[in-house]
């Protein structure tokens, strides 16, 4: 983008949020084709990924910090693509051939400092909130074989789990562990980072580890959890 453009976009920006009674912090510039050579390995990927999605995820520069309170725009001549963000500073990126030749800016506001973006690789949520211990590690299985892809270094690490990942805010225990005809056993929840490689953030957790001897269970979640994420050590 040439700089005139840039100025002009970042004037407009900085008008607009003189207009609100709160002070909007200095505005960052990302590259949408850097976000989008990330992204697209994904989607080049020829390895089993059926219960694998893959989303940009904002950082700050804070030990690479989840950034929920940023707001993301795609600013092509066709008009600006609000991208919303989920509390874990997660959004679906649009992959277009258009935006990636004009090399199109990903605006961010709402942020004091630099911010980043990384590709982000989570497990797809069900619709019924039920989820068969079986499928959880094949999910976890695909998610090491993407990450084995993209980093040969981590050939020797293995699969122990996955993390449910809610709200702080959260008043319920929301998962339960059924093996059989037994009782439903519910998990215990902890304060933590929604991904294990995030920087410090307040989430409600619940780790499920995978047992040795991989007899089949069921787990139950009382509400849709914010994230799955792959458990890899």
């Amino acid at each position: 983008m040439n700089a005139p453009r840039r100025l002009a976009l970042l004037l407009a920006l900085l008008f607009s949020a003189g207009t609100s009674t709160a002070h909007a912090p200095a505005s960052e510039w990302l590259s949408y084709r850097d976000a989008y050579r990330a992204m697209v390995a994904f989607q080049k990927y020829g390895g089993p990924k059926s219960y694998l999605q893959n989303q940009l995820q904002l950082v700050t520069g804070q030990q690479g910090a989840a950034a929920p309170d940023l707001r993301l725009i795609l600013h092509t001549r066709d008009g600006d693509q609000y991208l919303a963000l989920d509390p874990t500073g997660r959004t679906v990126f649009p992959l277009s051939t258009a935006a990636y030749n004009e090399n199109a800016p990903l605006l961010v506001s709402g942020s004091s400092g630099p911010v980043g973006f990384r590709a982000r690789v989570s497990i797809m949520p069900r619709a019924n909130g039920l989820y068969d211990s079986a499928e959880l590690r094949a999910a976890c299985a695909q998610a090491l074989g993407y990450l084995r892809y993209t980093d040969a270094s981590a050939r020797a690490r293995a699969c122990v789990g996955v993390r449910f990942v809610y709200p702080n805010a959260l008043t319920t225990p929301p998962v339960r562990v059924r093996s059989g005809a037994a009782d439903a056993v519910t998990l215990p929840v902890t304060e933590g980072r929604a991904f294990p490689d995030d920087g410090p953030a307040g989430f409600r957790i619940v780790n499920y580890r995978f047992s040795r001897g991989g007899e089949p269970r069921q787990l139950i979640t009382s509400s849709a959890p914010l994230a799955i994420a792959p458990l890899i050590e």
